[in-house]
């Protein structure tokens, strides 16, 4: 698919993986923005029709993964020797089935997260700490490249 040409750049061009469909949306109730915010946002328009009705590819909160999806993730997880989870509390089975199966199959789990999560009594290892500033400590350190 093709980018998004919005008025700070090419979304693809960082991000390649990111993909956008047209969709007619409602907005969600628990969030309140302010009007100017609104009125001042540039709402990217879809490179093929022009329309401004686009949605992310991606699952929201409540909505279901997709079949093919899910089988990618637990090929992945399958093949790997430990699992890391980074940033999710698990509250949500989309994500939390994974973790299950990995310990049905002895695999070393580690936990990176600011939060308790859904999966603190299976973990080897759990980290309370913010990714971002965990991650950087890495990198800082060449523990991680760049």
């Amino acid at each position: 698919s093709s980018g998004i040409n919005a008025e700070y750049g090419d979304i693809q061009s960082y991000n390649s993986e990111f993909v956008a469909e047209i969709i007619n949306v409602t907005p969600d109730a628990d969030a309140e923005i302010d009007k100017e915010l609104i009125r001042s946002f540039n709402t990217p328009l879809c490179p093929d029709c022009g329309s401004d009705l686009l949605k992310p590819q991606v699952v929201f909160f409540g909505a279901n993964v997709g079949s093919e999806k899910v089988e990618f993730c637990y090929e992945k997880v399958r093949a790997a020797d430990r699992i890391l989870v980074a940033g999710s509390s698990l509250h949500v089975m989309s994500g939390y089935r994974f973790i299950l199966d990995s310990k049905k199959r002895n695999k070393k789990i580690a936990i990176l997260n600011i939060g308790t999560t859904r999966a603190d009594h299976i973990t080897d290892t759990k980290i309370t700490a913010r990714c971002g500033e965990f991650f950087e400590q890495f990198r800082d350190n060449n523990l991680l490249e760049s």
